[in-house]
């Protein structure tokens, strides 16, 4: 299914767990190129690896084995008028579980134009 046939909630989902996986795997350039031009230019793939690993530093072993959608809301305070959806996704090891929020928006292609670090 395109994108462009996908409900805003379902291109949210993929878009965000794509960002995660990227990630856990240690793909940060890969990761960056799901942003906004506007947050691209404000975090670079090292510091998307940066705050990564500073969000996993209590951990002795940061291996992610999973990563997953908790949470999407369609709408919500601060929801800018090119915002598709915020997610809430799970980046868990053996024992451990951090996560990523994000804000996906219209640009062009679907594109992440916020990130929180850490669990809420």
């Amino acid at each position: 299914m395109s994108q462009s046939a996908m409900s805003p909630l379902e291109v949210t989902r993929q878009v965000a767990r794509a960002f995660a996986t990227h990630l856990a795997r240690g793909a940060f350039a890969d990761a960056h190129a799901l942003l906004t031009t506007t947050l691209a230019g404000q975090l670079s793939p090292s510091d998307l690896e940066r705050e990564y690993a500073a969000m996993l530093a209590y951990l002795e072993d940061a291996t992610a084995d999973h990563v997953e959608v908790i949470t999407m809301l369609e709408e919500w305070p601060g929801a800018q008028p090119d915002d598709l959806g915020w997610a809430y996704v799970a980046v868990a090891g053996e024992d451990w579980s951090e996560g990523v929020s994000v804000v996906v928006c219209r640009e062009g292609d679907p594109r992440i134009r916020a990130v929180e670090w850490g669990r809420p």
